[in-house]
């Protein structure tokens, strides 16, 4: 037999929603079973493990898919008209790849995005590594819910203009926050079979979502209709880059603009008008958020080889830049590598 690489990819087209029903694709294409509604398990021959799905509370669903796939398998997740949002924590072994609008973004454990937003009315494709964990916590959020959240940060008239999905579709790429990182390692590692399983995933849920909340109301959702399609996709690559070079310096705006086939000044207009920030504040920024995952990690012997894996080559310039976005010196989140 060959190895996973050279055989086919097995392509899956289905569709999504707030109650169990979606569910009904992956029994008649895979030949999934249900367990006591809420746990979902593939073929043994195609995947080890299980997708667990419970509401939460009214406009809040959370799914848990956490498999070992044996073959590869591209999940296709078709395009919905109804008003809700799917968010992606994902704690994968090994990089899987999402696409939204023909742009791939790299998520996972090893990757440096790891939460993203897709609103439900946009088709987006997960790809799993073969051979290693996949762990991806999910979200299904209504609009309706966000909106109600959202009324506390925003006008009442910027709310409804972002959440009409005759207008407009949602999505939002980042750093999974430490606090949420810590909650979802540590549901990660619990049994599905625990007592208290059911319990601890719903206090969970409300952790991530308030987590969640907090993070968007600081930075925004991309908003992609405001302007064209093809110009927010070409600045959503450069986007897609800059998270990739974390542990690089800052390519610049020229570079950036260029990439993007604009003038500097229509880029950086489109581009703080999409993430609220200038590329470079926006790079620093993230940069800033990774070095707290890496700090909170227990991966690294001291701060200076934090420093030194963001690409500074001064410890010092890196702390006082943490200082000035945090508050507090790396030193308050920083945990030794045992």
């Amino acid at each position: 037999m060959g190895s996973a690489e050279e055989q086919p990819v097995l392509k899956i087209a289905h569709q999504m929603s707030m109650d169990s029903g979606w569910r009904t694709d992956f029994v008649n294409q895979l030949g999934a079973r249900i367990l006591n509604s809420r746990q979902m398990r593939l073929p043994d021959d195609m995947a080890d493990g299980c997708s667990y799905f419970m509401e939460v509370m009214p406009g809040l669903m959370v799914l848990i898919v956490d498999f070992t796939f044996h073959t590869s398998i591209e999940f296709t997740k078709l395009a919905s008209q109804d008003e809700f949002c799917i968010v992606y924590f994902d704690l994968s072994d090994k990089i899987s790849l999402h696409q939204v609008n023909g742009t791939g973004h790299q998520v996972g454990y090893k990757s440096k995005l790891g939460v993203g937003i897709v609103d439900a009315a946009l088709k987006s494709t997960y790809i799993p590594a073969v051979g290693e964990r996949m762990y991806s916590f999910r979200l299904l959020v209504s609009k309706a819910l966000l909106k109600k959240y959202f009324l506390g940060n925003m006008s009442a008239l910027m709310v409804e203009r972002t959440f009409d999905g005759r207008k407009n579709t949602i999505f939002f790429y980042s750093h999974i926050k430490s606090p949420t990182w810590l909650a979802l390692n540590q549901l990660k590692d619990t049994s599905y079979d625990s007592p208290s399983f059911e319990l601890m995933l719903r206090g969970v849920t409300f952790k991530v979502f308030g987590h969640l909340i907090e993070q968007m109301s600081e930075t925004g959702p991309v908003i992609v209709r405001q302007i064209t399609e093809v110009d927010a996709g070409q600045v959503l690559k450069t986007q897609s880059y800059l998270m990739e070079q974390l542990q690089d310096n800052f390519p610049g705006v020229d570079f950036l603009a260029e990439m993007a086939g604009m003038s500097v000044s229509k880029y950086s207009d489109i581009f703080k008008k999409l993430f609220k920030y200038s590329p470079k504040q926006f790079f620093l920024r993230e940069k800033m958020l990774l070095a707290q995952v890496l700090l909170g990690s227990g991966d690294f012997g001291s701060i200076s080889e934090i420093a030194y894996e963001l690409g500074f080559g001064k410890p010092g310039y890196f702390s006082k830049l943490y200082k000035n976005m945090f508050d507090e010196f790396p030193s308050a989140a920083f945990k030794i590598r045992e």
